[in-house]
């Protein structure tokens, strides 16, 4: 990069990773809010849900063009102070088009943020810390949030408390301000720590994380419904929900302390290994708030873990500087793809479908991974056969 590579960048743009998409740390309040406010049905509460994942996903593909024509300062301040309006906006809406049309744009405007920020860090060296870093301190920001969503809107009112979220983005604003005015988005990331970044294994790798997304989504969408399928109560899954975000708290800070000194395959295997583990659990143990809570901890464990070396492998090995801004796009492609496609599976299949669907995701993922690695081999052990 051409730029100042400063402390204050590095900690702008984990800033801004870990809190553009602060939306789907709230998703399931932040919905019953306008729900209560609207009296939406769950197929309306679906489109809103939608809409904005479209947007998010949106954002991130307009990234590259925006990016060369702006690439600095004013694409993260202008897309922080849209996405700050646009939120307050939708608080004020009772229009049900309206809103499904403002929240599109909130996600554009997140995407291009959360794009735009993971990229960056992916083209400063040192990627397995900051999306380490920008992992735990997103777990942190959505606990917490989270927790106090319900409390404000208590306090102060329906509106006002689903205006809130715009003041993530007015921080986002100011954070932005360490940014230079010029960033360049499209130089090559730093090579791997043995000065070969692969291409090939980035390919893989990007496969990888999106089986790995697909497993979450197909199951994080549904997880409210299938434990009081379980008989466990509202209150219940709210609180065994809360704590299992937790989990992603240590699944972000090994990364974050250990950076490139351990191999990132064997990270990213126990990683999938924790969540097909949660995935089992979640599937015929689960049927009580403790255990629900112990599933998702794991989950989220394994999740984050796995997510940061996958982002990290991605971003090293990267040559050309073409794969790292798929990375916004795959996860959030994933997220709008996999609940669409567990409601289509279970209108022929049962609820077992959706354990059976996560679990095959996880494994293929990972074994793209290895496969990468088989691939890559290949032709030096050729070369070592040539007299």
């Amino acid at each position: 990069m051409q730029n100042n590579n400063t402390r204050a960048l590095r900690a702008a743009l984990i800033y801004i990773a870990a809190t553009a998409l602060i939306i789907i740390g709230v998703q399931p309040i932040f919905i019953g809010l306008l729900a209560e406010r609207l009296a939406l049905s769950l197929s309306q509460q679906g489109w809103v849900l939608s809409s904005e994942m479209a947007g998010t996903l949106l954002g991130s593909l307009l990234l590259p063009a925006l990016g060369r024509r702006f690439g600095g300062r004013g694409l993260y301040l202008y897309a922080a102070l849209a996405a700050g309006l646009l939120n307050a906006a939708s608080a004020l809406l009772d229009d049900y088009a309206l809103l499904l049309a403002c929240r599109c744009a909130c996600g554009v405007a997140a995407g291009l943020l959360y794009a735009g920020a993971i990229n960056a860090l992916g083209r400063l060296p040192g990627q397995d810390r900051s999306y380490g870093l920008s992992l735990l301190l997103q777990t942190a920001v959505f606990a917490l949030f989270a927790a106090s969503l319900p409390l404000l809107a208590e306090a102060v009112g329906n509106r006002p408390a689903s205006a809130s979220i715009g003041l993530w983005f007015a921080l986002i604003a100011l954070a932005s301000l360490a940014i230079p005015r010029r960033l360049r988005l499209d130089l090559p990331a730093p090579a791997s720590g043995d000065g070969t970044g692969s291409a090939l294994i980035g390919r893989f790798a990007l496969l990888g994380m999106l089986f790995l997304q697909l497993a979450i989504y197909c199951i994080w969408g549904f997880v409210d419904q299938l434990a009081r399928e379980c008989g466990i109560a509202a209150v219940d899954v709210g609180w065994a929900f809360g704590l299992g975000v937790l989990g992603g708290l240590p699944g972000a800070a090994l990364p974050s302390l250990l950076g490139a000194r351990v191999s990132r395959g064997p990270m990213i295997g126990l990683g999938s290994a924790l969540v097909l583990l949660s995935i089992v659990l979640l599937g015929g143990y689960a049927n009580d708030a403790g255990r629900l809570s112990g599933a998702l901890l794991l989950m989220n464990f394994g999740w984050v873990l796995a997510l940061t070396y996958y982002m990290s492998s991605i971003a090293t090995n990267d040559p050309r500087g073409n794969l790292t801004p798929w990375v916004s796009v795959v996860q959030s492609g994933a997220a709008a793809l996999a609940p669409a496609f567990i409601a289509v599976l279970l209108q022929g299949a049962g609820r077992q479908s959706i354990f059976l669907s996560a679990g095959a995701a996880v494994v293929t993922g990972f074994a793209l991974k290895c496969l990468a690695g088989v691939v890559q081999r290949r032709p030096a052990m050729r070369r070592g056969l040539e007299p």
